[in-house]
């Protein structure tokens, strides 16, 4: 049977405003049904953490750092990976994340930033990988480490993300953990319409800080020691941009 993972788990609320400008999107890209636009769920890639699926599953925290990073500006493998697999430098996004961590076991969900269409039912497969990769590894070869996996998502009944895919597992929690993460969406291997939409990759140049560090930030003497989003980090919100 397949397990549902509960929409309401990965919710961001409170953001409007910031949706609506989130680095370029908009939310009048999508239809008003549309899952997105109707919880304000950026397009983003989330770090997930599955667990039994439905309501026991949710995700890290994370912040998108507001800086411009370019097509230029990633590794030379990560440009020479996307370019050979025919992706124009136009359909590549790059950014900088960072994330709170909940737990060591991880996965790396696109649903919301691949699919085209949140209304019905859609299945998409991705392929994923993490280069430059640090205090973490990869669970079952689901993701690739310095190489490219397809996984497949799937979202259903309007509310579910389904698949406990795509998985990662943080070796020590005490420290810091990331590296880039690509993934590349081909729309041919899509249940849905794959008229008007291009081949696109996705980079994001995560950073994943231990929970705790967030505590020892508020005795912390030496805070330059510490990476600069905990310092502006706001636990009111689920996500901002630093």
């Amino acid at each position: 049977m397949k397990t549902k993972l509960l929409l309401m788990s990965i919710l961001i609320t409170g953001l409007h405003n910031a949706f609506c400008n989130f680095l370029g999107f908009k939310v009048g890209r999508y239809a008003p049904k549309d899952m997105r636009a109707q919880t304000y769920t950026y397009p983003f890639p989330l770090i997930f953490h599955y667990r039994q699926g439905g309501d026991t599953s949710e995700r890290s925290d994370f912040r998108i750092k507001n800086v411009a990073l370019t097509f230029d500006g990633l590794p030379i493998n990560i440009q020479t990976l996307l370019q050979s697999k025919g992706i124009s430098v136009e359909d590549v996004q790059v950014f900088e994340a960072y994330a709170k961590l909940k737990e060591a076991e991880c996965n790396y969900f696109t649903h919301t930033w691949a699919m085209d269409v949140m209304i019905d039912n859609r299945l998409v497969v991705v392929e994923s990988g993490i280069f430059e990769a640090f205090n973490l590894q990869a669970v079952n070869r689901e993701i690739g480490i310095n190489v490219l996996i397809p996984q497949t998502m799937s979202f259903h009944d309007k509310i579910y993300l389904s698949g406990n895919a795509a998985r990662f597992h943080i070796n020590d929690v005490s420290a810091l953990a990331g590296g880039w993460f690509v993934s590349v969406y081909d729309p041919t291997q899509s249940n849905g319409n794959a008229e008007g939409q291009r081949l696109r990759a996705i980079v994001v140049k995560w950073t994943i800080i231990p929970s705790s560090w967030f505590t020892m930030s508020q005795n912390c003497t030496t805070p330059e020691l510490l990476p600069s989003p905990i310092l502006t980090w706001n636990s009111e919100d689920v996500d901002e941009i630093l």
